[in-house]
């Protein structure tokens, strides 16, 4: 089982009881070109309106790296989302690796938020 203690101190954070299914790829920046690698397949564990945790299985990891930047892209309830995002914290274990990803993606906490409300709702559905 993964330790799933929260780092981030925050008043709203949304924890899937099942994993969400997301894609997620490196940045990098050379001479200000920025690069974007192929995607690899992650679980979203929780989310707030200021980041993510990021779980990828050992094969997917991608060797992630504090600092370095992500675009995470999920689907909630019906609405696409491309998060820009910057690694602050890792944690390994035999199953994979947990990133804590912080949102750089500005002007999005709101349609977070609606849009968890809408998943939360569709889910108490089924």
């Amino acid at each position: 089982m993964v330790d799933k203690r929260y780092k981030r101190n925050e008043a709203f954070r949304y924890d899937f009881g099942k994993p969400l299914g997301c894609e997620y790829r490196h940045i990098t920046n050379v001479h200000d070109i920025e690069t974007k690698s192929a995607p690899f397949q992650g679980e979203i564990n929780n989310i707030s309106p200021n980041g993510l945790q990021l779980n990828c299985s050992k094969e997917d990891a991608g060797n992630l790296k504090n600092g370095e930047q992500v675009e995470v892209t999920f689907t909630l309830s019906t609405e696409l989302f491309v998060m820009v995002g910057e690694v602050v914290w890792e944690k390994k274990d035999v199953y994979g690796s947990l990133y804590g990803i912080k949102f750089l993606t500005l002007g999005m906490e709101k349609v977070i938020v609606d849009e968890l409300k809408k998943y939360a709702k569709d889910q108490l559905k089924k």
